[in-house]
Parts: structure tokens; sequence; C-alpha cells
């Protein structure tokens, strides 16, 4: 049933995931729900759920947490690693999930994105007034107190293997970065962290390459690693990974591609910035070969999660709608 929507919102000009995700029985459940709560504000999270509050006339009570521009996401996916055959539905779903957002954007009250550098993606390409877009940056939580002892051979990925972004990040840096990583540093270990890896990512399992699959302790699982990288090539939006390792006493190498969504970010001071196989490497090598460096952006790095990430400050006014704009 599942794929029979999928395909009749396809046909219908409509995002496939939303068919996809649409049940009849669910919208009947949500229905007796609301008939007996009689809710003050819904929350769709992602768009996906979207349909729900627009067939039941709620949009004007309505956030819809859209959380990325996921048109942005998939227009970067053409050239990612190990999706094969998936990326040409990426293009046609990129064509209708932007028509999608550009629907949401106009008919509800508020819609909220965790990055300004996605805010000012859709406000590019959605004519007209956007006073619906809001922004309600990630937040994570952090350990009580950092340690800088650390294994010197430990860099760790982060992220949830299902993703056709965090699959590209690992395989690219399993193939191009952590060969010239082990070149200097013939000791290193990378370990690919987050459930439910498929086989294209099984498959590189090796004594120096760990694919750990979902663990129990995330932050005791990786506090002590070296560094985190985060080579991420696409994506939208705030990447929760480099948060969380900095809320581990972790610095993090990453693209800039992802940089641009936490302007707190400070190449050098707070974390490295890097493009490319051989400038990621390097990165790499500089953290591993200098302590003190290494440690002072780790500390940095936690400092600036701490300040300016924390749940508590992200959410302030979140509840609070915006008034509709009603154009087509």
């Amino acid at each position: 049933m599942s794929l029979i929507n999928g395909a009749t919102h396809f046909i219908s000009g409509k995002p496939i995931q939303c068919g996809y995700y649409y049940s009849k029985a669910y919208k009947e459940l949500l229905q007796k729900v609301i008939d007996k709560e009689k809710p003050d504000l819904y929350v769709s999270h992602l768009l996906r759920m979207v349909p729900y509050l627009y067939e039941l006339n709620l949009e004007d009570k309505s956030i819809i947490e859209m959380t990325d521009a996921l048109s942005k996401t998939y227009l970067l996916s053409s050239n990612a690693q190990g999706v094969g055959l998936l990326k040409y539905v990426y293009i046609l779903e990129q064509r209708l999930i932007a028509k999608y957002e550009k629907f949401v954007v106009k008919h509800f009250p508020k819609v909220v994105l965790v990055s300004q550098a996605d805010i000012d993606y859709l406000k590019e390409r959605i004519p007209g007034e956007t006073p619906s877009l809001a922004l309600h940056s990630n937040g994570v939580g952090y350990i009580d107190e950092i340690s800088t002892s650390y294994n010197v051979d430990k860099i760790c990925f982060l992220g949830n293997m299902r993703s056709m972004q965090n699959q590209d990040a690992a395989l690219y840096f399993a193939k191009e970065v952590f060969p010239l990583v082990k070149k200097q540093h013939p000791n290193a270990k990378f370990y690919i962290v987050g459930s439910l890896p498929p086989p294209n990512i099984q498959a590189i399992a090796s004594d120096d390459i760990i694919v750990t699959g979902f663990v129990e302790d995330l932050e005791g699982f990786i506090k002590d690693a070296c560094l985190l990288v985060a080579p991420v090539r696409v994506a939208a939006g705030i990447q929760n990974k480099v948060l969380v390792a900095m809320g581990c006493g972790i610095p993090v190498v990453m693209t800039s591609l992802i940089s641009h969504a936490i302007p707190e970010l400070k190449n050098g001071e707070n974390c490295l910035i890097s493009d490319g196989a051989e400038n990621i490497a390097a990165s790499c090598h500089k953290l591993i070969t200098n302590r003190e460096e290494r440690n002072s952006i780790a500390i940095k790095g936690y400092n600036m999660v701490k300040s300016s990430y924390s749940w508590y400050e992200k959410l302030k006014g979140y509840e609070t709608l915006k008034e509709k704009n009603c154009n087509p």
C-alpha cells in the first residue's frame, strides 16, 4: 500500500515520501485524538506529515518542523557514493519536494528550519514574502566535564547509517582519505558509529575500519576519540554529529559545506574545516600529532556548544505562531 500511495502522489505531482508514509487509518486515528484532546497547537515533523494537517484543516494551528531544506539535500545527492540507482529517484523527488516546500511555506503560519543558510536557500527560490520561515537551531546535551586524555589512534564518524548523506561521507573518508592518514599513522583506526549500517558500509569493515552499528552509550563510546570526521558532501541544515562530538570534548574535522550552518565555528580555533581528501587527511594529521592544539580545539568547541547550543536557548519562542501568509 505504501508503494501504491507513493506512486499515486508522484503522478499527482506531490512528493513520493508523502504518499509512502500516508495512511487512512492513521488519519482516522488522528481525528479521534483531536476530537478528544482538542489540542491548541500541532507540530508536523518533516514534510511527510503535512498532508494530515492540511486535509484536516489545521493549517492555522500548525508548526511545520521542516528541519532542513530537503530540496537542497536532494539536489546535492547525484554525486553521492553508495546510492546507485537511488540517485535517479532523488532527482525526481527533488523537483516534487521543491514544489511542495513552496506550498508549505505559503500555506502554514510557521515553518521551522535549523539553519539560516537553508532559510536563505528557500527565500531565493520562493517568490514573494516568506514570513512563515523561522530559525530554531538544533540543541544538544553535553557531558559535565571533558577529559584531555584520549586514544590518539581513534578516529570516529557518527551518524544514522540509513542516511544516504552519511553513507556517502563514510565511504568517502574510508576510501579516499583514510588511506592517506594510514600512510603517516599506521596504527590509526576508523570507527563508523551509527545504527543500521547497510551492506555497502558493512562491506568495508576490516581490522582498521570498525563498523559498530548501534551503540548503547554513544557518549561513552566516542568520548576518548582523538577526533571526529564529518566529511559530509551532501547535506542541508545543521549536522548534529558536529555538535554531539563537540559536546563530548572531541575536536571535529569537517567540510566547508556543513560548517556554514553553524555561525560560531571558527577554523583553527574550535574546529578544522577542510575540503578535498588531501586537506582532510592533513587536518587529521595535525590533530593526531599536536596534543596541545588538539586539546585547545576540543575545549573551545565544547565551550561553544555549552554556551550556544543548549536546548533551553534554542527552543525559546518555538510555540509562538507567526501571522500566516496566504499568498498562493
